[in-house]
């Protein structure tokens, strides 16, 4: 459709509704040619307007009133035609469906000839999925019960071969008295080695730990852990008065006699050095390898000696 002179410059648009051709505020140019064909032309409905919607069931159905319909509307067409169709056949030509009168008629019958129809469509499928179990086997016939005799030469026995027995198990030997009797002689075992399970011989070691001094006196949480399990009474051991009070209550805690946390203490500082020496920066891991304890008791030495400083180079300057 033409544009007047104001929509110049704009974007095409889509076309006027024609519901809106008569309103005051449309422009439309009443040229003979312009105005778009016409698509669809209006056609009558195929239902006249005088059909009631809802027919009363008291006086006709509604597929009686479709068929009489068809039949009013088509009597043209069928005039002076010899065969003209039924009532009946329209209903069949319309596709009304009788499955509810059917069913009405006898319920069970109806239900019967269903389910024969459902199995009868489950057997196809199985036998669409698997065509060979379909397939019925051959069967051997049936033995007569009477013995065939053989004709021809009968081929001779092939006399069995005996094999050697498989060994067994010899025989034991049944001895008239205790005396007689001697036990097999076996080596002797090699002695195992003494086992220490406790790393105690501090004294073989030598001490390159800071001093005890750099610790605050009366304060027995400066090297605190955290351990599950009762602490060690360490009341009566004798090397208790070497130990600073954190030291002894951090030996308990970890469940470390005195002797073995001195042994575990001065092993950690003598990694300390050997770190210093070629410059490496010493960690857990360096801690849990130079001790003889649990690794997780190394860890928490570790981490306590950490929080006091006692890793600091300064103090381990002179033995450098």
């Amino acid at each position: 459709m033409a544009s007047s002179g104001k929509r110049q410059g704009l974007p095409p648009s889509p076309p006027i509704s024609p519901a809106l051709y008569n309103k005051e505020n449309i422009e439309c140019s009443q040229e003979e040619g312009l105005r778009d064909p016409i698509l669809f032309e209006r056609k009558e409905a195929a239902i006249p307007e005088d059909l009631p919607l809802f027919v009363p069931t008291s006086q006709e159905s509604v597929e009686d009133a479709i068929v009489s319909y068809h039949i009013a509307s088509n009597d043209g067409i069928f005039q002076g035609k010899v065969a003209k169709p039924t009532r009946e056949e329209y209903k069949v030509l319309l596709g009304v469906s009788q499955v509810m009168k059917m069913f009405a008629r006898d319920p069970k019958a109806w239900m019967r000839r269903e389910d024969d129809a459902i199995e009868a469509f489950r057997a196809a499928r199985r036998r669409a999925a698997n065509p060979l179990a379909s397939t019925p086997r051959r069967l051997a016939p049936a033995p007569s019960g009477i013995k065939k005799q053989r004709s021809g030469p009968v081929a001779p026995r092939i006399p069995r071969v005996h094999r050697a027995p498989a060994k067994r198990t010899p025989p034991t030997v049944v001895l008239d008295s205790f005396d007689s009797y001697r036990s097999p002689v076996s080596p002797p075992k090699a002695p195992r080695a003494p086992t220490t399970r406790d790393d105690s011989d501090y004294q073989s070691l030598p001490d390159f730990s800071p001093p005890l001094s750099t610790l605050p006196k009366g304060n027995s949480n400066a090297l605190k852990a955290d351990w599950k399990g009762q602490m060690l009474d360490l009341s009566s051991d004798p090397d208790r008065d070497i130990l600073h009070e954190a030291e002894v209550k951090l030996a308990a805690t970890l469940r470390l006699s005195c002797a073995t946390y001195l042994c575990s203490k001065r092993r950690i500082f003598i990694a300390r050095i050997d770190a210093l020496r070629i410059g490496k920066e010493f960690r857990k891991t360096d801690a849990q390898q130079a001790c003889k304890i649990d690794v997780n008791k190394a860890s928490k030495l570790w981490s306590a000696y950490d929080k006091v400083g006692w890793f600091k180079p300064e103090y381990f300057q002179k033995y450098i």
